[in-house]
């Protein structure tokens, strides 16, 4: 056997055991963290009698056990006095006088009771078909009807109609636009806000003498494949055919500033969405839950929802101002306990605390109360809403001893820390938080402090490499003979490098790639200038690299970390892909004319990756020195990495498969093509082999089980 040879087997063997090394100290990680738990405190609430857990946000998103924040403490019921709600659909809370207005939808009224449940009055009998909606506002009432398609607005006191609502006379409100007004909300100016069941251009904003004002809150249509296709080869008239509508809202809120809350059940983002006084969207929260029913706010700004499915359950869920989420409680309960929900419709939050939650299913409302340690994080949010980090880290310290996960308190704890200058702990905290805006900044003012206190020496260092190869430089032009051993041996290193190594003159051809990759695929084709197995040592490079990205790259350019990336499957995915990618090619290329061997595909596919396999290890390690406000070079150096690795591939195919330009096109299109389909065919067969060993487990099982 050749020396070369042997060289070249001792080098691959080296690799694959540091591939997996990599491998194992990188699952070994990420196995050491999973089972991290919160360091839990017991609370002196009663919360072991409530019938479902609470949720907070953890790492990762991932919802994670909380101590409970709201346990049932009431309830309001009519079936005490035998006319019990039927099918209700919003409820609304009057705080200043301390009525609960229900639309009793299947009755055909309006139920006014106290907060204490007692009923105060009933109206509406002889006027509604179907109450869907109630707003109060300056002493009036306004009821949404669906099937009479009118707002009403009562007296609050006398309880009479002041006036009714129909559709507005407008031609901006087109003769095909639905008016079916089924929920509503009013600001502290009268202005009602309609939302009109199928009108998709959001909602109908109506002032108090019944003019149209405008539309509002209109979601966005959904993004997608198919569409982003339509726009690109059809033309005006085809995309008007198939022109795909947004959602329309199917609820609405208001709060103290009179910023408007809108809902869109069933919407894959932004089912929550806070409009600014334009109408805009300025804020969803930080976790979308499609299939939100209502939303409510209190007077701190916090958000309450519920989210109504039949299969995951009924939620009660609470955001701060900000769309972080703080806590949720449900679930599914089938034995019907008290506070647990069967279909909640209507939510409201009362200024002491307490939640009012009106239950379709139940026909019922639901009252939930704070724990202290609700309580707790409550009044750590306001200082935290106001800026006062420092007034509110001791809270935060005392929720983190509750729940060492609760993802908020490291951000509030983190922002005191700037504040008091202590920036590699806010650094920590920041990180913990998965805040990476506040990560940036803490990280911006440690580089900072570095700078200032190290730029000195750093101009020295610089000045004596700069002085003293001007030294040299002069020395060897004046006295050569000093310099001849160390030329000498430079060029027997050179030597030994290119010449006398077998598979690092291979891998010098990546250099001719790079600069001429036509001539270079003509050389590995016709004069066997590259082999299969140092593209082999690239494959395996490339593979490494995937984990090395996991590992090294900058937090703050990296959504992927050991803690939730499992090393074996990022391996095999990579080494899937890639080598179908190849296959693939090879075998659209046999269907049109191509000239290059599979063996030729291979070469060339991983050394026209070579300016990936070069750049990439230094960007990643670039990527740790940089903040947000540096981004532009991190991006600028990926778009030079991966578009000259694929300026390099598509010229590399055209050349191995004698192809045009365009020919070129047409292959690397089919290519992906065949990706797809190949794709989806191990999905299907996955998914049949499933069924098929289900159905023989089952089968056994009641085999076995007999």
């Amino acid at each position: 056997m050749k020396k070369s040879v042997k060289k070249l087997i001792v080098a691959l063997v080296a690799v694959f055991l540091a591939a997996a090394s990599a491998i194992l100290f990188f699952t070994d990680i990420t196995t050491a963290n999973a089972d991290f738990k919160p360091v839990q405190a017991p609370v002196a609430d009663n919360s072991f009698t409530v019938p479902y857990e609470t949720l907070t946000a953890g790492p990762e998103g991932a919802l994670v056990p909380t101590q409970t924040a709201y346990t049932p403490s009431g309830k309001i019921s009519l079936s005490s006095i035998g006319d019990a709600l039927k099918n209700p659909e919003d409820m609304i809370i009057d705080k200043t006088a301390g009525l609960v207005y229900i639309a009793d939808t299947g009755n055909k009224r309006i139920v006014v009771t106290d907060l204490d449940g007692y009923v105060v009055k009933t109206f509406g009998e002889d006027v509604f078909q179907q109450p869907t909606g109630l707003a109060v506002s300056d002493g009036k009432i306004f009821v949404c009807d669906r099937t009479n398609a009118l707002v009403y607005a009562y007296d609050a006191t006398t309880y009479e109609v002041i006036r009714t609502y129909g559709r507005p006379d407008n031609p901006l409100v087109g003769a095909n636009t639905p008016y079916v007004p089924v929920k509503l909300t009013v600001d502290s100016r009268g202005n009602m806000y309609i939302v009109s069941e199928g009108c998709v251009s959001g909602l109908m904003q109506v002032n108090m003498e019944g003019e149209f004002v405008g539309y509002v809150g209109a979601n966005e249509t959904p993004a997608s494949l198919i569409s982003v296709l339509q726009k690109i080869f059809f033309s005006k008239e085809q995309q008007n055919a198939f022109l795909a509508t947004p959602r329309s809202p199917t609820n609405v809120a208001i709060d103290g500033r009179g910023l408007v809350y809108t809902v869109t059940n069933n919407a894959s983002k932004g089912a929550v969405k806070k409009l600014n006084t334009m109408g805009n969207g300025i804020m969803s929260p930080s976790i979308n839950f499609a299939d939100t029913t209502a939303v409510s706010i209190d007077a701190s700004e916090n958000i309450y929802t519920v989210q109504s499915n039949q299969k995951d359950g009924c939620y009660v869920t609470v955001f701060d101002s900000e769309g972080n989420l703080l806590f949720r409680f449900g679930g599914t309960d089938g034995y019907e306990r008290f506070g647990s929900l069967g279909n909640p419709v209507a939510v409201s939050a009362l200024d002491d605390g307490k939640v009012m939650v009106l239950d379709k299913k139940y026909g019922i409302v639901v009252i939930y109360e704070r724990t202290s340690f609700a309580g707790l994080v409550f009044e750590a949010v306001d200082y935290y809403k106001d800026g006062l980090y420092l007034e509110g880290e001791g809270l935060w310290n005392d929720v983190l001893r509750y729940n060492s996960n609760f993802i908020l308190a490291y951000k509030a704890l983190a922002r005191a820390n700037m504040k008091k200058s202590n920036y590699s702990v806010a650094l920590n905290q920041f990180k913990y938080a998965e805040d990476r805006a506040g990560y940036s900044e803490a990280f911006w003012q440690i580089r900072n402090e570095w700078l200032e206190n190290n730029l000195l020496w750093v101009f020295i260092v610089i000045l004596i490499i700069v002085i003293a190869a001007i030294i040299i430089k002069i020395l060897s032009r004046r006295k050569p003979k000093l310099f001849i051993p160390i030329k000498k041996g430079m060029k027997k290193v050179s030597d030994l490098h290119v010449k006398n190594v077998y598979f690092l003159k291979e891998f010098n051809h990546s250099k001719r790639f790079m600069k001429s990759t036509q001539d270079a695929v003509y050389e590995v084709k016709y004069h066997n200038k590259a082999s299969i197995w140092t593209a082999g040592i690239l494959f395996v490079w490339f593979v490494i690299l995937q984990i090395l990205g996991v590992v090294t790259k900058g937090y703050l350019f990296n959504s992927a970390t050991v803690y939730n990336t499992n090393g074996w499957n990022m391996v095999l995915i990579t080494v899937g892909v890639l080598l179908a990618l190849v296959l693939c090619n090879y075998f659209v290329s046999t269907v049109t004319d191509g000239d290059g061997k599979l063996k030729h595909c291979f070469i060339c596919f991983m050394y026209a990756l070579s300016p990936y396999l070069i750049m990439a290890l230094p960007v990643f390690i670039l990527s740790n020195f940089l903040t947000f406000n540096e981004s532009i070079i991190y991006t600028f150096c990926e778009i030079v990495m991966y578009g000259w690795s694929g300026v390099c591939l598509f010229r590399a195919i055209m050349e191995l498969h004698d192809y045009s330009f365009w020919k070129t096109v047409k292959n690397v299109l089919l290519t992906v093509f065949a990706f797809a389909m190949a794709l989806l065919f191990i999905i299907v067969l996955r998914m049949l082999f499933a069924q098929l060993f289900g159905y023989i487990g089952s089968i056994f099982g009641e085999v076995f089980g007999r």
